[in-house]
């Protein structure tokens, strides 16, 4: 329906543009008419005018002179041949007179609109201003004199209905039962053009797309409750082969190093938690770490897997490594209880962490309860372990809680490092969050770094680490260990190449 409205209001839009077309040829022809010196409205030099303006006029049919509602001569006739008009279909306001179905007797079985004004007088051929480039039938079109909401002329049957409300200026389409009708009004002179195409075409357009598409939408609907089922089923499973992978110790952890973007150097990594199963497939975080919140299963796994392992791990490392850190995150049900206070005091304890040793990375998301976040977060801090807030700008934390609640780091979100330097709409964002961040004085770690030209924009903006594949990948913590250990080696080497 919207389709064949567009269409209908296209076909308005052409009518009305060469009904303009051909009142701005009538209305430069008078004009010159008028300033014609001869007195003699029918002398040879006025005749010759007249057909020389017929001549250079693409709407015009003949131009001629009016006395009363008699034309007296013309382009083509002189004043032997005078016509006869009878009473005019429309005056208009401007006090033009519109003959809209006159016969001429050069062109018997012919009809034609004349328009008048004053003494003058313009023949038009009726389907002049309703030729439109199209082939249907059906089409119906009609150009209308305003006020009176005459058809000056058209092609089908125009109904009066379809000529009530016409403002000047506006387009419109409605349908009635039978038509779909576009209505076009003018807004230099007083017309207006419609254009109609019967319903049956639109009935007969729905039947032929319903053929292909309603079995279509049947197939899709069949596939959807498939899928519907099938994710349902494995939601309602994966809670309990996650409670299995607990007690076989299928999850562990790998660590993604960061890096300080004014030396190069590791100076920490984020614990990222894996799971593989017993036939080597992954299991991606996204699907089994919702699947934990969601079944209340994830503070057995921040217990069990996160803090178990990372306090194996950080016993080892910060005993080599005194001043790198280890980041842990914590989901929102984790950053609103206060046991998970008491495990991580005791992992600082257990591990000998130093102040920043270990950090806590939470999204935005973890902070629906601000008073029991800042109560933890203050808590946290006072034992060392600093906070982050991480994905910053994916959330909706806002400006009065940052300040409220006492952060150490601002993650920025590799969503933002993408549009570094590409033109985005929302490359701008990451300037607003980076000043922000300078503002509250945090410190910044840009997220998913991959090219040099994203670090070199975020060194220049005074960030001070970044992780990304740029770096370094997740890797084993073995794998990491053995890493740091010839940087360690090669920094001496370097110190003392540089003496020498």
């Amino acid at each position: 329906m919207a389709q064949e409205k567009q269409r209908a209001l296209a076909f308005a839009r052409e009518v009305l543009v060469r009904s303009e077309a051909s009142t701005d040829e009538v209305e430069a022809a008078f004009a010159s008419l008028a300033n014609t010196t001869d007195p003699e409205p029918c002398s040879p030099y006025n005749t010759q005018l007249m057909r020389r303006l017929d001549v250079t006029s693409a709407m015009i049919q003949a131009i001629g002179i009016l006395e009363h509602n008699t034309l007296v001569c013309s382009s083509l006739t002189d004043r032997n041949q005078p016509v006869e008009l009878g009473k005019p279909q429309v005056v208009t306001p401007s006090g033009a007179r519109i003959w809209s179905g006159a016969e001429l007797p050069f062109a018997r079985g012919v009809r034609f609109v004349v328009i008048g004004r004053g003494q003058y007088a313009a023949i038009v051929h009726r389907t002049a201003p309703i030729t439109v480039s199209s082939a249907d039938p059906q089409l119906v079109v009609a150009e209308v004199a305003l006020p009176e909401r005459v058809v000056i002329t058209g092609h089908g049957d125009v109904k009066t209905s379809w000529l009530n409300g016409l403002n000047p200026g506006t387009e419109t389409t409605f349908s009635d039962n039978e038509d779909v009708v576009a209505v076009a009004v003018s807004k230099r002179y007083a017309l207006a053009a419609i254009a109609a195409l019967p319903v049956s075409r639109v009935n007969g357009m729905a039947w032929s797309i319903a053929r292909w598409l309603v079995p279509c939408a049947l197939l899709m609907g069949v596939l959807l409750a498939w899928a519907a089922i099938t994710l349902a089923r494995a939601q309602l499973a994966l809670p309990m082969v996650l409670k299995a992978a607990l007690k076989r110790k299928e999850l562990f952890m790998v660590y993604q190093p960061v890096v300080d973007l004014r030396t190069g150097k590791w100076v920490g990594a984020e614990a990222l938690i894996r799971w593989n199963r017993p036939g080597g497939e992954a299991v991606r975080p996204d699907v089994f770490i919702v699947a934990a919140e969601d079944s209340g299963l994830i503070a057995q796994v921040t217990r069990q897997v996160v803090l178990q392992q990372v306090r194996r791990h950080a016993e080892i490392l910060f005993s080599q490594f005194p001043h790198f850190h280890i980041a842990i995150n914590l989901a929102a049900e984790d950053l609103q209880s206060e046991h998970t206070v008491a495990l991580l005091q005791e992992l600082v304890t257990a591990t000998g962490a130093r102040h920043g040793n270990l950090m806590v990375e939470a999204t935005e998301r973890s902070f629906a309860d601000p008073t029991t976040v800042r109560g933890i977060v203050n808590a946290l801090r006072k034992v060392g372990i600093r906070i982050a807030i991480d994905d910053f700008g994916t959330g909706y934390s806002s400006l009065s809680f940052l300040e409220s609640v006492h952060f150490d780091l601002l993650k920025i979100d590799k969503s933002f490092v993408d549009t570094v330097q590409t033109g985005a709409a929302t490359s701008q964002v990451i300037h607003h969050i980076i000043e922000m961040a300078k503002a509250l004085r945090l410190e910044m770690i840009a997220e998913g770094v991959e090219t040099k030209a994203q670090a070199q924009f975020l060194r220049d903006r005074g960030v001070q680490y970044a992780q990304g594949w740029l770096f370094a990948e997740p890797m084993m913590f073995e794998q990491m260990l053995e890493e740091l250990k010839e940087q360690q080696q090669e920094a001496p080497e370097a110190a003392a190449s540089g003496t020498r």
